[in-house]
């Protein structure tokens, strides 16, 4: 017998089941590696995933961006009423491309009242804009005496009604002969270029001068036309024609020299293949014009026929900054008349609820700023005088005294007949608003 065997067998399964202790926790640990690994692939796949979702994403919004761009860039190819849509679903289409979920301060609100936007606080940015129209017409202000609306509202009835006392009129104002009437500032070989119609230069005795010293050109040039109303010191309107390219500088030079914080355009960019006006706002984010940097802070779409968009403006020679405001309607082409007055009498009060207690001129523009622009002004000039308490409104004369600042005030008797029919509907307006 060996005795020293039985205790080497009983001791084999203890060595082993030390061995599979010892090989337990490598077991374990080679587990918990595998685990690992594998969550991490199936962490790398999500995350690639996502970054391929949003590139897939950032390309069909970029491609559908690019598209719209080439859209409005086309404008020149459409007739007018098809680039007044196109450009409004440009407006449309880019806010439909706003991320849902990324949440909006105070400052980037959609505009509900276009005279809150003024304020010299810090800019806004990303720009808001609205991409539905808000429809709501402006309340009829009841200022004025009504023995002198009626005595008014019959006026322009008789005249409206009396075709051949209406033709006489406009006769003897087409053959109106401001007094002065030298252009020759404008007709200098250096200005000819920064005119957009060779038929409305301005006077020399009434043009704005430009700071030369601040200007890009080092010229005080620039076909912009004061209108005085009342008070020869401080003109009410600053009419002027759509920027030209090489003019586009000059024109936000003028705004920020004369204070201007409203801009009126009545003109499309483009008309049956015509450029009427440079595009001389940025559609998003910021442009440099010299020293004058133009940031969109919001842009809304009122009704079709109108919209309006707020600008930062900042001088950068003196780091001051100011809101300009622009009203753009859309609906107006050259030579003709809106297709109703309803429109543009309600365009009119939201301009002058906007600009309501402000000293500084409004400046109104449509392609050459005569039609269009002498139109609007002397509509807003004759209502305002009768808001004022006029008892006598002349339209002829007032025409006369726009013509003695800048040629070619309202081109078209169809023109001028709209005129009246305004100020007569928004006589009526103000009448029916009246306290009874």
């Amino acid at each position: 017998a060996c005795p020293h065997l039985l205790p080497l067998g009983l001791s084999v399964p203890a060595r082993l089941q030390k061995s599979k202790l010892k090989l337990l926790p490598h077991r374990v640990e080679q587990e918990d590696s595998t685990k690992f690994i594998v969550l991490t692939l199936v962490s790398i796949a999500c995350i690639v995933g996502v970054l391929l979702a949003s590139g897939l994403i950032y390309c069909l919004r970029h491609s559908s961006h690019y598209k719209l761009k080439e859209k409005l860039s086309g404008l020149g190819g459409d007739p007018a009423a098809d680039a007044t849509t196109a450009y409004q679903e440009l407006c449309r289409q880019r806010m439909a491309m706003r991320p849902p979920d990324r949440p909006e301060g105070p400052h980037t609100s959609r505009i509900s009242s276009v005279s809150s936007q003024f304020s010299d606080g810090p800019m806004p940015s990303p720009s808001a804009r609205s991409s539905t129209s808000s429809w709501s017409e402006e309340p009829v202000q009841p200022n004025m005496d009504i023995s002198t609306g009626h005595v008014i509202l019959a006026y322009m009835e008789d005249h409206l009604k009396n075709k051949n006392r209406l033709e006489k009129e406009w006769e003897a104002l087409c053959a109106y002969q401001a007094e002065p009437n030298c252009s020759l500032v404008a007709q200098r070989e250096e200005n000819m270029p920064k005119n957009r119609s060779l038929s409305v230069l301005t006077y020399d005795h009434s043009r704005i001068l430009l700071k030369s010293e601040n200007s890009h050109s080092n010229s005080d040039y620039i076909n912009a036309s004061p209108i005085m109303d009342h008070d020869p010191r401080n003109p009410a309107y600053i009419a002027t024609q759509g920027p030209l390219p090489a003019t586009v500088a000059d024109f936000w030079q003028m705004v920020w020299e004369s204070g201007c914080v409203v801009i009126v355009m009545l003109t499309p960019l483009t008309e049956n293949g015509v450029r009427q006006c440079y595009h001389y706002w940025p559609d998003e984010g910021s442009n440099l014009y010299h020293v004058y940097e133009v940031n969109l802070v919001s842009e809304h779409i009122w009704c079709e026929d109108f919209l309006v968009r707020s600008f930062y403006l900042k001088n950068l020679q003196t780091n001051e900054t100011r809101t300009v405001t622009q009203f753009h309607f859309l609906s107006w082409y050259d030579q003709g008349v809106p297709s109703s007055t309803r429109s543009l009498l309600d365009f009119r009060r939201k301009v002058n609820k906007c600009y309501r207690g402000r000293s500084c001129p409004i400046i109104v523009h449509c392609s050459d700023g005569a039609g269009r622009s002498g139109t609007y002004v002397l509509i807003d000039m004759v209502l305002n005088k009768m808001a004022k308490g006029a008892k006598e409104i002349d339209i002829a004369a007032t025409l006369e005294h726009l013509r003695d600042q800048r040629p070619s005030m309202v081109q078209t008797k169809e023109q001028f007949e709209f005129a009246l029919t305004a100020v007569a509907e928004e006589v009526n307006a103000i009448l029916k608003a009246l306290p009874q």
